[in-house]
């Protein structure tokens, strides 16, 4: 078997721009002229990132709205082109994920060729990048925008499978459906989460040749492998998380050790003998706005996956407990987004005491270009129409003649602030174990026009991925999702997201991860220089608990314009 490499759909010329000589002159003199005859340095584009200009054309083309790389992704695809291993940190709305999309589109195609009988010879295109997230909807947005792009690329474009596939677990569609079309058409990019992979592997070890792979990328990377903070003096309780971590890795571990190898320490716990390492090591990134040091450690000194020639794109991060050197004032989380805390009780609704006067920042309307639609801005089929028609009927019917488990009090608050003060979409997180057709259920009864999140669907969240509405809309929709579903999505239309308790925001019983989640919560708003406010509303019981998580990241919650008459 012989790897070779093809260019992508995105082929074209390269060329070089030759740069005139000039003659030294006096500095005096050199200044004059500079001030005199100098233009203003044009704004970066795609191409000057690397991009392939046509590939860069059908950015354009796709999505108007995008005029310039921002400042990662400028590097960030640089430095994908050469091959290196990344750790890729940025607040949350810097465009980490879509800057990984169009790097890994611009990576030249891998193409195999393999003996055959004789002197016949087959080339065969492989998977070159794998990229790993925590949940179907992001996995859907990225696919989304592939297929945007590959649409605006060519009058007659290539089908999308064999650009890029999504494995993700529905029933068993992804074993059903996902290893034929992944066996049959082999996508240049696959995206999955990582628990997907795993049970293709354990149906079709020969369906994903994990040894082939150019790049691996993990999104969310603190998210998908669980690690615990580092602990100089280790208590028996702290040892016995470690254990049981290594003992029952989660699926992103074991997929890490499939595809780079176990950790030789391990291997000799297991008794095991060394095998050989693969016969190439894929290119490794890992992303996230909160990549903390015990995540480092990991992939640094515990698994040595990482070295000293690892590039470290790191631009603004969120400081915990002083430990960030990097942290500004001015991100986003402070500087673009209001944070409210409503207390909500049987007595009415009040701001938390501890919020302050502040002149609220005014969500301006943003002057952004009509978005493109792309080809899968389609709605459902009619037959999946009927059949979400019936299960919601059927729902409805149930929730009817239940007691709701979630709290009224702060769904009313919630139904209160959405029908003032938001102008098109808002986004409602709810805790991990509640149910969103409960929470939409009883936020319809209410007169929400609330809807559950999915990505799949044009008004449940598809028709608002990188759109942006200059107007206010006479029907405000309410998205409602749960943490765990939420990170990366990328709505540049939503104003507010709106926390229903505390409970939404515990990780693991983790307070760092606790704290993390809040940071992503935020970053579904203050994206891309736009304002936003985050309005968390709880029990009184749950106000000491938010003050505490507000005071750790240095952020002070601001009085609510829209309760200012409250007595």
């Amino acid at each position: 078997m012989k790897l070779s490499w093809s260019t992508s759909i995105f082929r074209t010329k390269y060329w070089t721009q030759c740069q005139p000589t000039r003659r030294p002159i006096s500095l005096t003199a050199e200044d004059r002229l500079h001030a005199r005859f100098t233009r203003p340095t044009p704004s970066p584009t795609f191409e000057d990132a690397g991009l392939r200009p046509l590939l860069a054309q059908a950015v354009y083309t796709a999505f108007p709205n995008v005029k310039k790389p921002t400042e990662i992704q400028s590097t960030l695809i640089s430095n994908v082109s050469q091959g290196k291993d990344i750790i890729l940190q940025d607040e949350t709305g810097s465009g980490k994920s879509f800057g990984l999309v169009l790097a890994l589109l611009n990576k030249p195609r891998m193409i195999f060729t393999d003996d055959m009988k004789g002197d016949q010879k087959r080339d065969r295109p492989a998977i070159t990048s794998l990229v790993l997230v925590p949940h179907r909807d992001l996995a859907f947005q990225m696919l989304h925008w592939i297929d945007s792009i590959t649409q605006a690329s060519n009058v007659h474009p290539p089908p999308l499978s064999s650009i890029a596939q999504v494995l993700v677990r529905e029933g068993r569609r992804h074993i059903s459906e996902g290893i034929p079309s992944i066996r049959n058409e082999p996508p240049h990019i696959l995206i999955a989460t990582p628990a997907s992979v795993l049970e293709v592997l354990h149906e079709d070890p020969n369906a994903i040749h994990l040894e082939e792979l150019s790049t691996v990328v993990f999104d969310e990377v603190d998210y998908l492998i669980e690690t615990l903070p580092l602990n100089h003096k280790p208590n028996k309780s702290h040892i016995q998380k470690i254990k049981k971590i290594r003992d029952h890795p989660g699926p992103a571990r074991s997929l890490l050790d499939q595809i780079y190898g176990e950790p030789s320490n391990l291997k000799s716990e297991k008794g095991e003998s060394p095998r050989d390492p693969p016969f190439h090591r894929p290119q490794l990134i890992l992303s996230s706005a909160t990549i903390r040091r015990q995540l480092k450690y990991y992939f640094f000194s515990e698994r040595q996956l990482l070295d000293k020639n690892t590039v470290k794109l790191r631009r603004a991060v969120m400081r915990l407990h002083g430990q960030d050197e990097l942290a500004r004032d001015e991100l986003a989380i402070r500087s673009l987004i209001s944070h409210h805390v409503l207390v909500a009780s049987e007595d009415g609704i009040v701001n938390i005491p501890s919020a302050i006067k502040a002149e609220e920042k005014q969500l301006s309307p943003v002057d952004f270009d009509e978005p493109n639609s792309g080809p899968l801005d389609a709605t459902t089929s009619p037959s999946l129409d009927r059949i979400i028609d019936a299960t919601a009927a059927s729902r409805s019917i149930e929730f009817s003649i239940t007691p709701s488990p979630l709290n009224q009090n702060l769904l009313e608050a919630i139904a209160a602030v959405f029908a003032l003060d938001v102008p098109s979409v808002a986004l409602l997180v709810i805790p991990p174990n509640a149910s969103v057709h409960r929470a939409v259920y009883d936020l319809r009864e209410m007169g929400v026009d609330a809807l559950g999140m999915d990505l799949l669907i044009q008004d449940r969240g598809r028709s608002y991925l990188l759109q942006a509405d200059k107007t206010h809309n006479a029907n405000p929709k309410l998205l409602v999702c749960t943490s765990s579903s939420i990170r990366g999505v990328d709505f540049p239309s939503l104003t507010h997201v709106f926390i229903l308790g505390y409970e939404a925001l515990i990780a693991k019983d983790n307070w760092t991860l606790t704290l993390d989640t809040y940071i992503h919560l935020c970053g579904r708003v203050g994206r891309f220089g736009k304002p936003g406010k985050v309005i968390t509303v709880v029990d009184k019981e749950g106000v000491s608990r938010i003050d505490k998580v507000l005071h750790t990241l240095d952020i002070s919650p601001v009085r609510l314009h829209a309760l200012e008459n409250e007595a």
